[in-house]
């Protein structure tokens, strides 16, 4: 320990020390007083003037440009010639607005002008839209194409199908629910029924038709309206048009997990109503008097009746109910420029709005990239997709479960007091049973039968790509493979209620596998030459598509609990049904594209499919398309308007085909029956019973025709013209098409 000592020289000397530090620590090195900043209060900071005008790309002075200081309140608008002035202080930003241009920041420096040329915002036109086989600026589209832009908004309602997403999304697309049970897609129609056949459009997934796709990963909606944007796919286009998807891909970037989730309820609406029971039994009184006769007696029975004598049950409340759904998905993501993957896994659960009906899809989906050297490319894109739906009937006009709810008498209940389903007539008043005829207990129809529905999916497809060997040349070669498994089992047990009854129970189940390929090489060619712009494809497709179908049905079965419905307690069989058919197809694809200076725009197509399930002669059919278009804006005589921004004038012709004929329809077909099987004790057979009761001793069966052959069929086709202009208003703020077809 040290010790200090008190002593005057000492004392001094540490005074004249702290002294000293003390000096050279307030007191500043000469180059630190140079260089020290010099704080000037806010207030006594000069402002600056700035004046200047806003012009296009044209030269046009724009009026109404928003021209503000980024970070303050101060801000003004340009006037009708284009010109503005402005306080701001040295160092700040200045911030150009306007809609239909590109945004611009700008520092602000000593000067006292600035003069600003704002370039033109179209991102709407320049968009790149996929469309048959490739992709296109939609800008340049000279057919009647259609995009979604608000993908991601409408992957938040609560829908399981891209048919539900189209919704109110398209003009000239239509899309109707099919009943209240989510195991019926909608039915989507395009510019009005096209086919008498009934029809379906072609989805096409990132250039793979009918591949399954997760609903989350949907990047891109393309709808393909007219014949002549369709034609580059044929016959598989059928008459209702083509749907364009595109999903995310594996991309290069750092591991990523994301996850996304959506609930939600969903109500059917604006529903139907039967007649209350006061309302019914004027209605029926009225039509025995028009006839002559009266009311049988026992509507007034029932109607004395303090019970049954009045309104009691809504049925179409009864079975529509308030649907709850979920989507969940979850995608893990990364990779190199090299090698990336993409995994994603998404389910989805959606309760039907009518009672007791359901759907469950699970679709997985692994999505790869290698990237072998600059001019060689592999993908694979490898999907499995698996659904459950419990399903009721709604079309049949019947015993559909919506028909029945409104043929049902209203002044009965569900259920009897014993628990058993209530007919038409309450069992005490069974003698009345006639009065309303063969309706159904829809509740019964909803809650007693059961119906399966179970398929499975997997799809692969593999890309060869090859990378512009060539300047702007590019290859593809694609080989998808699909096969579906389906298994359905369904029971109904008797109706012995009054009304619609059925006093036989029965047991059905039916399974088919579809396997399927398709191989697919393509060569585009894509250069601009100036004010020249040449696109060229030329496609091959081959492809093979099975389909093997067993079903087998029984009936009288003694015991109706669900764990006995089984053939083997079944007191009545059914011949079982089998079918086997393979079908071929061939096509040939070709398309040439030019523009001019942004002005003029020419494409022709042309599509040739050959087909095993047509008759000799007629296996294949031509779907040609052309169209056309001139941008009137991009003409230098055109006045530069920023009222009128874009003005396209179209026009375009196309065939399509539809291949929805059934791959046997051009045989003549015959099968024996011995008659054995039938059921209700009535015989089809096609041999002789020599003991003359069904079962005796039988010859031999001969044959009997159950189709007869057609050798002229050949593709159903769908010709079309389009005339249509498209127009961009407050520089392409607002942008619309008109179409006449």
């Amino acid at each position: 320990m040290m010790e200090l000592k008190n002593s005057p020289d000492k004392r001094r000397n540490l005074l004249c020390t702290v002294a000293l530090a003390a000096f050279c620590f307030f007191t500043p090195t000469p180059s630190a007083a140079v260089n020290a900043p010099r704080t000037v209060p806010a207030a006594q900071q000069q402002d600056n003037k700035i004046s200047g005008t806003v012009k296009d790309t044209g030269g046009e002075p724009l009026v109404g440009v928003t021209v503000k200081v980024l970070g303050s309140g101060t801000g003004v608008i340009t006037d009708a010639d284009g010109n503005f002035t402005l306080n701001v202080r040295q160092g700040s930003t200045i911030e150009f607005s306007c809609i239909g241009y590109k945004t611009q920041r700008i520092n602000a420096g000593h000067g006292s002008r600035m003069d600003i040329t704002m370039q033109d915002d179209n991102l709407m036109l320049d968009e790149v839209v996929a469309i048959g086989y490739g992709q296109a600026k939609k800008g340049d589209l000279s057919a009647a194409v259609s995009t979604v832009a608000n993908v991601d908004k409408l992957q938040e309602r609560p829908v399981s199908s891209v048919s539900q997403m189209l919704q109110g999304q398209v003009p000239g697309v239509s899309v109707v629910a099919n009943g209240g049970h989510p195991g019926q897609e909608p039915t989507i129609t395009i510019r009005g029924m096209g086919s008498p056949n009934g029809e379906a459009p072609l989805y096409v997934v990132d250039g793979v038709p009918g591949a399954p796709f997760n609903l989350s990963d949907v990047t891109n909606i393309t709808v393909l309206k007219d014949a002549a944007s369709a034609a580059i796919y044929g016959a598989y286009a059928g008459s209702a048009g083509v749907i364009l998807v595109t999903t995310k891909q594996a991309a290069a970037g750092r591991p990523s997990v994301e996850y996304n989730g959506v609930f939600g309820f969903s109500a059917s609406q604006n529903l139907p109503q039967s007649l209350s029971w006061a309302d019914e039994m004027r209605v029926r009184k009225y039509s025995y008097e028009e006839q002559g006769g009266t009311l049988p007696n026992g509507w007034n029975v029932l109607n004395n009746d303090p019970v049954y004598g009045q309104t009691n049950t809504d049925w179409i409340d009864a079975i529509f109910r308030t649907a709850s759904f979920n989507r969940h998905n979850i995608a893990i993501a990364g990779g190199t420029e090299d090698f990336s993957n993409r995994l994603s896994l998404e389910i989805n659960n959606a309760q039907g709005t009518l009672e007791n009906t359901y759907k469950r899809q699970v679709i997985a989906r692994l999505n790869s990239m290698w990237m072998i050297n600059k001019y060689i490319r592999i993908r694979e894109d490898l999907s499995w997709r698996d659904v459950k739906t419990v399903d009721a009937n709604t079309t049949s006009a019947e015993s559909g479960i919506i028909s029945s709810a409104l043929m049902m008498p209203r002044n009965v209940f569900p259920r009897e007091e014993n628990g058993s389903y209530m007919g038409t007539v309450p069992a005490a008043y069974s003698q009345y049973g006639d009065i309303h005829g063969d309706a159904i207990n829809p509740i019964r129809m909803l809650m007693d039968p059961y119906d399966n529905n179970h398929a499975s999916t997997v799809t692969s497809s593999t890309f060869l790509d090859i990378l512009q060997p060539v300047r702007g040349l590019n290859f593809t070669s694609r080989f998808t493979y699909k096969q579906t498994n389906y298994m359905q089992r369904t029971y109904r047990t008797r109706r012995t209620e009054i009304g619609h009854g059925y006093q036989e129970n029965q047991l059905s189940e039916a399974s088919y596998r579809e396997p399927q390929w398709d191989w697919e090489n393509t060569l585009s060619y894509d250069r601009i030459f100036g004010k020249h712009t040449l696109g060229l494809m030329a496609s091959t497709t081959a492809s093979q598509y099975q389909y093997r179908y067993f079903d087998a049905m029984a009936r009288n079965f003694k015991d109706e609990t669900p764990s006995m419905f089984y053939f083997i307690n079944a007191g009545e069989y059914q011949n079982p049904t089998d079918q086997y058919y393979k079908d071929r197809n061939l096509s040939f694809v070709a398309r040439a594209a030019y523009s001019f200076a942004d002005r003029y725009f020419l494409t022709a197509s042309i599509r040739r499919d050959y087909a095993s399930r047509l008759p000799e002669g007629k296996k294949y059919g031509d779907f040609p398309s052309v169209t056309a278009a001139w941008k009137l804006t991009s003409e230098p005589w055109f006045p530069k308007s920023s009222t009128l921004s874009l003005l396209k004038l179209r026009a375009s012709w196309g065939r399509t085909g539809n291949q929805e004929i059934d791959n046997i329809a051009r045989y003549t077909l015959y099968v024996s029956n011995y008659g054995e099987a039938g059921f209700g004790g009535q015989s089809y057979g096609t041999s002789y019973d020599i003991a003359g009761t069904n079962g005796g001793q039988q010859l031999a069966s001969g044959f009997k025709r159950n189709q007869l052959g057609n050798d002229n069929l050949k593709w159903e086709t769908t010709t079309q013209t389009n005339i249509g202009f498209d127009f961009g208003l407050l520089r392409n703020a607002l942008y619309g098409s008109f179409e006449w077809y």
